[in-house]
């Protein structure tokens, strides 16, 4: 009995042994052995945290405020960067988007495909704040006895602000109710921060910021508005507001408000800008020669819609007898479509350099032709169009069928 409990104790002892160093083994194994991080979810071009804590920024830089937090390993589809700074512009499942430092993140996928954005302005560091009020003197106000600046004044006033609303008047005596034009002129000092100037005006009028023409509607027409959003740095600037009166009603009238940065405006791909023009303007009538100017248009509630009256497009440019190229890339939902255009004189219209309208004699004009089966995703539209003599328009847009 003795030697059978004995060897029964033994035989205990060992396979407790033999557990205890079995589980030491796995503990051991286990320790061994990294942990690993989230596998990202990966779908297109994606954004990688390779370190903890990477701060999701409001706009592209450490200035600007912290809107979300990504943990290591944890992953976000891209969907643009910033030309200017290198960050990604991220929008994440869990409802942040925003924009990370490109030191912080691996990039999966094909950066290529990415669209470009620039942001312009630096990082606001507060919120906006209210201008102070105009000061007394206000704005220095000269008025001339023709539609073009021309001359000396016949009449000079100070005035508080540019809200003026005249009818069928006119500003003073000396001034005719038809035919007169007026320069604005003041130096101020505002807090800095981003601003929307607006102007309004019947007929035509631009505003000047230290002697860069920023808003620019020169030309015979009834009340409209133009704006812009500029960001001020609290310095004094010298701003100016040229107008003029043709005929029927006349106002003129100028706004500052302040504003949010302006959002990112995305930039070519290929040389075709998306969702806006590059307009390209020649003297004479077959966009022939060097070309005499190179801007971006805006999209605006019809894709293109420009009416130049009897003024031209820009200083350099010819009243009559000049032509221009418009060509931007604009996304379609699959399916047929109707194309349309106004235009006076002629108009041709391309997608995806498959002509669509072809317009292309004097006078004044509305074609339209239908597109087929157009395939989803961007497609590139050239718009071409001169002008031979008096008023100067042209208009395209385009509806899906259906």
């Amino acid at each position: 009995m003795n030697r059978s409990f004995s060897d029964f104790c033994l035989r205990t002892s060992a396979i407790l042994l033999f557990l205890f160093l079995g589980g030491m083994l796995g503990e051991g194994q286990i320790a061994a052995a990294p942990a690993a991080a989230p596998a990202p979810q990966i779908g297109g071009t994606v954004g990688v945290a390779k370190v903890d804590a990477v701060n999701v920024r409001s706009g592209p830089g450490t200035g600007f405020p912290v809107v979300g937090v990504l943990a290591f390993g944890q992953s976000c589809p891209v969907i643009g960067r910033d030309t200017l700074s290198g960050w990604w512009l991220v929008q994440c499942p869990v409802g942040v988007t925003g924009w990370v430092s490109m030191d912080l993140v691996n990039i999966v996928g094909d950066p290529n495909n990415v669209p470009l954005y620039a942001v312009s302005g630096p990082a606001p560091a507060a919120p906006v704040q209210t201008p102070p009020p105009p000061p007394v003197n206000g704005w220095s106000a000269s008025y001339f006895a023709n539609r073009d600046l021309l001359g000396s004044p016949v009449q000079l006033q100070s005035v508080p602000d540019i809200n003026f609303n005249w009818g069928f008047g006119s500003p003073a005596p000396a001034v005719p109710v038809d035919y007169f034009s007026a320069r604005f002129q003041r130096t101020l000092a505002m807090n800095p921060g981003y601003y929307q100037f607006t102007l309004g005006m019947d007929d035509g009028a631009r505003l000047y910021i230290d002697g860069e023409l920023v808003l620019n509607d020169w030309r015979a027409g009834s009340f409209r508005q133009v704006s812009v959003v500029r960001y001020l740095d609290g310095n004094a600037h010298t701003y100016g507001v040229e107008y003029f009166e043709d005929s029927g009603q006349a106002s003129v009238q100028l706004s500052i408000l302040p504003s949010a940065p302006p959002q990112p405006v995305q930039q070519s791909v290929g040389g075709v800008p998306q969702n806006q023009w590059l307009a390209t303007y020649f003297n004479n009538t077959d966009l022939a020669g060097g070309s005499l100017l190179t801007q971006y248009v805006p999209r605006g509630a019809y894709p293109l819609d420009l009416d130049w009256g009897y003024a031209s497009p820009a200083a350099n440019v010819n009243a009559e007898y000049f032509s221009a190229r418009f060509e931007g890339s604009f996304f379609f939902d699959a399916g047929d479509y109707q194309f349309y255009a106004r235009a006076d004189d002629g108009v041709r219209l391309y997608i995806d350099n498959i002509l669509v309208l072809d317009s292309w004699w004097d006078g004044y004009k509305e074609p339209t032709n239908n597109f087929r089966r157009i395939g989803g995703g961007p497609h590139t539209i050239r718009v071409e169009y001169y002008e031979r003599t008096g008023s100067a328009v042209i208009r395209v847009w385009w509806t899906r069928i259906n």
